[in-house]
């Protein structure tokens, strides 16, 4: 059986003498898309951030393909990492070229290879090309993540890590763009890793999901085993909503 490229092995964190993490383990084979589900202050985030160091937890370790990430350092690890999150943290001042060949840059690429790269995930991310001149300003929310999207792939990683990423969108765009990574996660053989507080954004996206409580791992399952059997009443009761939701549609449609 192959190795994991993600492991988090007995981690745990607290701040200010409160555990956000407790003993959590975790292991995430290549090509998989993993959604952590859960309440606020459940442990998602925090569990998200260990993976590329912006959290480095008081006991226990995290490996990227067999290799401790405390071995290297966290600017370099990152590199290395792709990161989209809720609010997209496009460099106002930069266009959106220059967004995208922020990684590529420190990296030291040269320049003709960012120009065709920066081409290429305008295409990847279904964008027309005379947006790479553009200013965020003059992007929608939904252009904004996109170009997200584009510079976390920018470097061509193995791993994405998303946290929130659609969650200031209209429903509208959000199904949109959730459908349109989902695409792209599979095209490239990318390793996904997202937080999200929608079950059912998680249900129609991941191949597995994760339910933390606490600061802890309750389940970890497919989407289909979770919403059929769930043991633990809390993950019952959050795998129930999107069929509660399907329901009520369903039933409002019947009266028509």
């Amino acid at each position: 059986m192959a190795a994991p490229l993600i492991a988090i092995d007995k981690v745990s964190k607290s701040y200010g003498g409160a555990l956000a993490l407790n003993d959590v383990s975790l292991e995430i084979a290549a090509g998989r898309f993993v959604a952590l589900v859960g309440t606020s202050g459940s442990g998602k985030t925090t569990t998200l951030k260990t993976i590329n160091r912006l959290i480095d937890p008081d006991m226990g370790e995290v490996r990227l393909d067999g290799r401790p990430v405390g071995d290297e350092p966290g600017p370099q690890l990152r590199r290395g990492i792709g990161y989209v999150f809720q609010g997209v943290g496009l460099f106002p001042h930069l266009t959106v070229a220059e967004n995208i060949a922020v990684t590529p840059r420190l990296l030291g690429w040269a320049e003709d290879e960012i120009a065709p790269r920066i081409a290429e995930l305008l295409d990847l991310v279904a964008l027309p090309q005379d947006y790479a001149a553009r200013f965020p300003s003059a992007l929608s929310g939904g252009e904004r993540q996109r170009i997200g999207v584009a510079r976390a792939l920018a470097a061509r990683p193995r791993v994405m890590l998303m946290d929130e990423p659609f969650g200031a969108l209209d429903p509208v765009t959000r199904i949109e763009l959730g459908d349109a990574y989902r695409a792209l996660h599979d095209k490239l053989g990318l390793t996904t890793v997202m937080v999200t507080h929608d079950v059912s954004e998680a249900v129609l996206l991941a191949d597995r999901i994760v339910v933390m409580k606490g600061g802890r791992v309750l389940a970890d399952d497919t989407p289909r085993n979770l919403l059929t059997g769930a043991a633990d009443p809390y993950v019952a009761a959050l795998m129930a909503s999107p069929k509660q939701q399907a329901d009520r549609v369903a039933a409002l449609m019947a009266r028509q």
